[in-house]
């Protein structure tokens, strides 16, 4: 299925947000808020897939948008920033990922958002949703940004704070000119000023249910802090955009994989500091993937024989690791011969 670009809008300086034409009755795009599509980009006669999380809510948006921030001397980034126009088709994959609510009318719940930079996206997908069709539940937003004009939605997030006063509250982090007015904090996510902004909405550790996005070290500060006041993992959700980048050392040993696919079988030789993806997409093997983080379940396979090493910070379960199931773009080889069936 193809989607064709509606509209480009600048958010910020270095953000805009592409909306698409979700189809007719039976060819909408259905999602969950908080979901990411996965869209393929032809760049210099390769095609490029890359996810990205819906600013749109599939309840009262009819159209769909996502939000991309350029990052620098990101390929895909830059092209569409600099290149995509009204009217350009993107083939897609069907929306995925595992950070989404499913909003119930009669729930009624005490939500606390944390976002940094563009890690809003999906947020604020999640937050129109909840505000339209979760009546009952209120949301609490702790929002970080470097600078005050690069809040992403800002205007859009001061009208729903003024719609939705009683249920949707805003507190903004901003690290470097933050301006003096109630609501605004300068400098970075801290234990007191996290314990501040419950006591201040007469909310408790305990009750809330809680939903973080944005860059690693920004995660995983808010889930140290959390974790100090007794929240359970299990009241928490992530999404990580992108992962810090992983070093892995080479001993110089090389693996024979063995790469069952679609009822075809490719073997490479592969190093042990390149993963199975990657290695993989350089023979121009057409892999499934998307967040290429591990943080999605799109390049999931099971290793039949031999050994790979998965990284940590992947969402599967002990079980499925246990069971032989892996994430490609995260494994590397371990022993001298390995089997990968997707």
């Amino acid at each position: 299925m193809k989607l064709i670009v509606k509209n480009i809008i600048k958010e910020t300086e270095d953000v805009i947000s592409v909306g698409f034409t979700n189809g007719g009755f039976f060819s909408k795009v259905k999602y969950k808020p908080g979901q990411f599509i996965t869209l393929h980009f032809p760049i210099a006669d390769q095609i490029h897939k890359r996810a990205y999380s819906f600013s749109s809510n599939p309840f009262t948006d009819k159209d769909l948008k996502i939000t991309i921030k350029r990052v620098e001397n990101g390929l895909v980034s830059n092209y569409i920033h600099d290149y995509l126009k009204v009217g350009d088709k993107l083939l897609i994959d069907k929306p995925n990922g595992s950070f989404f609510i499913e909003p119930e009318k009669k729930q009624q719940k005490s939500y606390v958002f944390f976002a940094a930079g563009s890690g809003i996206t999906p947020i604020f997908s999640i937050i129109n949703s909840v505000l339209q069709k979760e009546i009952k539940s209120s949301i609490v937003l702790v929002y970080a940004n470097r600078f005050f004009e690069s809040i992403i939605f800002h205007e859009e997030l001061v009208e729903l704070q003024k719609q939705y006063g009683d249920r949707f509250k805003i507190e903004y982090l901003i690290s470097k000119n933050a301006p003096a007015k109630p609501h605004y904090h300068k400098g970075l996510i801290t234990d007191a000023l996290v314990v501040g902004i419950l006591d201040k909405y007469k909310l408790s550790f305990k009750n809330g249910e809680y939903m973080i996005c944005g860059p690693f070290g920004f995660m995983e500060a808010v889930k140290s802090i959390l974790n100090v006041n007794g929240v359970s993992p299990s009241r928490i959700k992530e999404e990580l955009f992108k992962r810090p980048d992983t070093v892995i050392q080479s001993d110089g040993m090389m693996s024979k994989v063995q790469i069952q696919l679609n009822g075809t079988s490719h073997e490479l030789n592969i190093a042990n500091n390149k993963s199975i993806l990657q290695a993989a997409m350089a023979q121009n093997i057409d892999m499934p993937y998307s967040c290429r983080s591990g943080m999605c379940s799109t390049c999931l396979a099971s290793c039949v024989s031999g050994k790979v090493n998965m990284t940590d910070g992947h969402f599967l379960g002990q079980k499925e690791v246990d069971a032989g199931k892996i994430l490609t773009c995260i494994s590397y080889p371990a022993s001298e011969n390995i089997v990968i069936s997707i």
